[in-house]
């Protein structure tokens, strides 16, 4: 299964596990396609070796959105999108997410979803939207207390639809709960290659170790 992932690239020492690579920066007349750098900032090695864990043979195409500095554009994620799209990708992974709604953002998201693309996105639990998560048809992720390692939750929550394993230290968040279930997605598609995207998701849907939101238990009251 051919797997993009959005991200800060990849350690140079996993390099020969990619199918292609290619890194989006900020040039004075907009956004530059650039030969693959190494990752600066370790995101995006963690990420793919977390999705790796579930999903071993997939092949990866990685778009490198960050530099040196963990901050990136919505022209720069529009530009991997396309690009990762020209590499026909059939699952992407986008452990991140910007506040900021963009409609060329938002039209490079459709195009992959109308494409048969499952587009995977980290959000919050809480808080304000982020995007891509939060457009019509991306997968949006977040972490999940009550998952333990190889399960996922169908949370049908307006900030994610879906949970996976919280993780702990640089393994932990949203972000790594993402790629976590990606690497299950990629896994289950690889060995049902003739299934399309909406039913790979209603699989998830159905199958899923918990539904509804998270809540928190109330206090306990102490008597005396």
């Amino acid at each position: 299964m051919r797997v993009g992932i959005i991200d800060s690239g990849l350690h140079r020492q996993h390099w020969p596990r990619l199918q292609a690579g290619r890194a989006f920066v900020m040039g004075q007349q907009g956004v530059l396609g650039q030969a693959l750098e190494d990752d600066h900032l370790g995101h995006g090695s963690v990420v793919t070796r977390i999705l790796l864990a579930q999903a071993p043979t997939a092949e990866l195409v990685v778009a490198q959105v960050f530099g040196q500095r963990a901050a990136t554009t919505a022209a720069q994620l529009t530009a991997a999108l396309l690009w990762l799209l020209e590499q026909r990708v059939e699952l992407i992974n986008c452990s991140l997410g910007l506040h900021a709604d963009r409609p060329a953002l938002r039209d490079a998201c459709d195009q992959a979803v109308s494409r048969g693309v499952i587009l995977c996105a980290s959000s919050p639990a809480m808080g304000q939207p982020v995007y891509p998560a939060s457009y019509p048809g991306v997968v949006a992720v977040t972490g999940d207390a009550r998952c333990q390692p190889g399960e996922w939750s169908w949370l049908q929550g307006e900030m994610a639809e879906f949970g996976a394993t919280v993780g702990k230290g640089s393994e932990g968040g949203a972000s790594m709960a993402c790629a976590r279930f990606s690497g299950l997605l990629a896994s289950l598609w690889s060995t049902r290659p003739e299934w399309k995207a909406e039913q790979v998701l209603g699989y998830f849907r159905q199958q899923a170790s918990r539904t509804g939101p998270q809540r928190r238990e109330p206090l306990c009251e102490r008597n005396g």
